[in-house]
């Protein structure tokens, strides 16, 4: 199995350490959310992923085979605002890089995008999603793909671990914490208050994870348990 993932830095997804655009094993530098992934479907295949099993696609990557290579026909005539046709289009390319990574491997292969939702607004996350899941289905990609998208981002995620009590009422993190910054409630700066008592910082979280000190398994969020629900589904699906 191949599970192709791609975010939007290092530090959700992660990065290169060769400087390349594609990378796996010990050239790809996990983040937190990478880990988040291996994480869950080891659990759900019930064995270890094997080295390199996860291939990273940088942000650079997607956006270039989204404008050099797919072909650009299928967007003639769509009425898609920027933000949705940009998900759309960066969704379609992670799932060309797949199909293509399946076949020169002869196995399967999964796609796993990550993006904000940047919103606590229902319909901007939706937005969000949709506009990801759309761009697998145009490449005939839709029982392999995943799209991981936080409501409001991925701190929301890793507050409702790390702050008092643990894993609990997390649900009213996604309409409580701004994604933006701007709000009163800014989710950034909170988990950077939260990691600080912890004694850490934003670049050791994936550590955290590996630590045990944060779990995967007792985060329960609508917009965590919709990517893990789908991960699952698509992890049995290539097992079988």
């Amino acid at each position: 199995m191949i599970f192709v993932v791609s975010g939007e830095g290092p530090s959700d997804i992660g990065t290169c350490e060769n400087g390349q655009g594609e990378c796996s094993g010990p050239d790809f530098k996990r983040g937190p959310m990478a880990v988040v992934i291996d994480k869950l479907i080891e659990a759900k295949a019930g064995f270890p992923l094997a080295t390199g099993s996860m291939e990273f696609v940088s942000e650079v990557r997607r956006l270039e085979i989204a404008k050099t290579t797919l072909p650009r026909s299928y967007f003639l005539g769509k009425k898609r605002d920027y933000e949705e046709a940009y998900y759309f289009k960066e969704a379609r390319a992670l799932a060309y890089i797949s199909k293509q990574k399946a076949n020169a491997s002869n196995c399967p292969a999964s796609a796993i995008l990550f993006r904000d939702a940047d919103s606590n607004d229902r319909a901007d996350y939706e937005t969000v999603w949709k506009s990801i899941d759309d761009g697998f289905k145009a490449e005939g990609f839709e029982e392999f793909g995943v799209p991981m998208v936080p409501k409001p981002t991925s701190e929301a995620w890793l507050i409702c671990a790390l702050r008092e009590p643990p894993y609990q009422h997390c649900a009213k993190l996604e309409v409580s914490l701004s994604g933006t910054g701007k709000g009163h409630r800014p989710a950034k700066a909170i988990l950077e208050q939260l990691l600080s008592s912890h004694g850490k910082t934003i670049d050791e979280v994936a550590d955290m994870f590996d630590e045990g000190v944060i779990s995967p398994f007792k985060i329960d969020m609508p917009s965590f348990d919709r990517f893990r629900m789908r991960l699952e589904e698509v992890t049995t699906r290539m097992l079988g």
